[in-house]
């Protein structure tokens, strides 16, 4: 019987006749690092068959996406011992994780769209299932150079679409049952940075502000905050960042879901936070999605002197309500005079002057 192994992945032949459990990586310093897919719900093929006359697919992984499978795959087994067999998932403590290709420009594909801009399909699939806690998150994960392919910075329809645009298809979906069981289903998104981030922090565009309105550059964990990972050189090093945002979400993420609320119906009725007011006025002053969710994360991202989240965006509005009564007649000072409230000047301004804001 031939050989049905295939020792490497790029070479020029194909030496094994069985290319159906053809390795998913192998790596290109040896064959120290050999993946049969795990975890996948769909085997592609990555070789580059030449004249062989054998057509495959999707194509192979360029180098940061390849890096990304086998950073994944090495966190996960770190002693190699991942599973060899095809249709086995990986395992991640209690939870499973099945991982997928995801063809660009493929109408059976995963994809996303905001605004006009083109529909956005990220490189991979993450489908994490937890069944002790009845949870499935469809993450998704996309290794990209963001120094040149993010030219709008927050605005850039990928991350838009990474950060926000998740949250719009929650109400699209309903509840799901699961063998008459109700289960918690996500969507969830990460963008791995294969730009340094040393190259992308000073950049204009990815710059926050302090409460004063002073931009600064995000750290690493800011960056995180706004789902986006630097694709570093251990797997250690990021690949959890990666996991974390897929299954758990953080203080962005709340106000991001609030502000979602806004495009997938006609808004709620009464702003019950000051967070809620603030989204409901950014909301009437953006032009676009891109617009609204730039002015959040720029806003909400960087804490304050006092540690505590969305220190800018509170601040902008209290100077809003300065310069308004100000401005104005007597009577604009005497209504603030008499707020109950005063660390909720959104609620103020859409209660008392929402038509001129």
């Amino acid at each position: 019987m031939p050989d049905k192994s295939q020792p490497n992945l790029f070479g020029d032949r194909i030496l094994c006749p069985d290319v159906q459990n053809l390795p998913l990586i192998v790596s290109v310093t040896g064959n120290d690092c050999e993946v049969l897919a795990p975890g996948s719900v769909y085997q592609p093929l990555l070789l580059n068959q030449q004249d062989s006359g054998v057509v495959s697919g999707p194509g192979a992984l360029n180098r940061e996406e390849e890096k990304f499978v086998r950073d994944l795959i090495m966190y996960l087994y770190p002693n190699k011992d991942y599973p060899k067999a095809t249709s086995t998932p990986l395992i991640w403590g209690r939870r499973k994780i099945w991982l997928k290709r995801n063809l660009e420009k493929d109408n059976k594909s995963f994809r996303l769209r905001v605004d006009s801009s083109d529909w956005y399909y990220p490189d991979f699939v993450i489908w994490i299932v937890d069944e002790e806690n009845r949870t499935q998150t469809f993450g998704f994960a996309d290794p990209k150079g963001l120094a040149l392919g993010a030219h709008a910075g927050w605005g850039e329809y990928k991350v838009v679409c990474t950060q926000i645009v998740p949250h719009f298809l929650h109400e699209e979906i309903g509840p799901v049952t699961i063998n008459d069981e109700p289960w918690t289903f996500r969507i969830r998104g990460v963008l791995v940075s294969t730009s340094s981030f040393d190259g992308l922090r000073e950049q204009r565009k990815f710059l926050v502000r302090d409460e004063n309105d002073v931009t600064h550059p995000p750290t690493k964990e800011q960056f995180a905050e706004a789902r986006i990972v630097f694709q570093e050189p251990r797997a250690d090093d990021y690949i959890p960042n990666v996991l974390r945002l897929l299954t758990d979400d953080n203080d962005l993420d709340e106000v991001l879901k609030l502000g979602a609320e806004f495009f997938v119906k006609s808004g709620p009725a009464h702003y019950t936070s000051e967070v809620h007011a603030d989204l409901a006025i950014r909301h009437r002053r953006a032009r676009t999605i891109s617009d609204f969710t730039t002015s959040i994360v720029e806003d909400y991202v960087l804490p304050g002197a006092d540690g505590k989240f969305g220190s800018r965006a509170r601040q902008k509005r209290r100077d809003q309500v300065n310069r308004l009564i100000t401005a104005s007649d007597p009577a604009a000072r005497s209504l603030w005079e008499a707020w109950p409230d005063k660390d909720h000047p959104s609620r103020f301004l859409l209660e008392h002057f929402s038509d001129t804001i």
